[in-house]
């Protein structure tokens, strides 16, 4: 079981880490998917004013399903890249954990020096994967809007 005060450092890195992935992505949304969603819109709304009262429900259906197209494969994109980032980090943080686990000897329980020692150690690694996941963002970044250029 954690001490408080390494649960509340936890706490502290896991914020740190939403904090910045929350930058990124409030950046590529407004700057980037919001002109893919506004370019699918127009492009519905041409559907409309081309098929008027008299166009045919399904041609006018194909088309606004044309228009949706890039939105949903941006959001679908982005969607992945970041379900990929969080798996990653999961998987570096779980292996923090192991890396702590295996420092436990037997005694360590009610050895509070060791335990702080291991504590620190699991503490020390999740705030380098932190670090290192944050320098990931602006790579992830680059990427998700070289593919949405060729949508807006």
């Amino acid at each position: 079981m954690a001490s408080a005060a390494v649960q509340a450092q936890a706490n502290a890195l896991n914020a740190k880490m939403e904090g910045e992935a929350s930058k990124m992505l409030d950046d590529v949304e407004r700057n980037w998917m919001r002109k893919v969603a506004r370019q699918s819109f127009a492009c519905a709304v041409k559907c409309y004013d081309k098929a008027g009262t008299s166009g045919a429900a399904e041609s006018l259906e194909a088309c606004t399903r044309n228009c949706q197209g890039p939105y949903q494969q941006s959001s679908s994109m982005v969607q992945q890249e970041v379900a990929q980032f969080q798996n990653r980090l999961n998987r570096n943080m779980q292996e923090c954990q192991e890396k702590a686990r295996d420092l436990v000897k037997p005694g360590y329980e009610n050895d509070p020096n060791q335990i702080a020692k291991v504590e620190q150690a699991l503490i020390s690694c999740m705030s380098n994967q932190v670090n290192e996941h944050i320098k990931l963002l602006k790579p992830m970044k680059d990427r998700i809007t070289s593919v949405l250029k060729n949508y807006s």
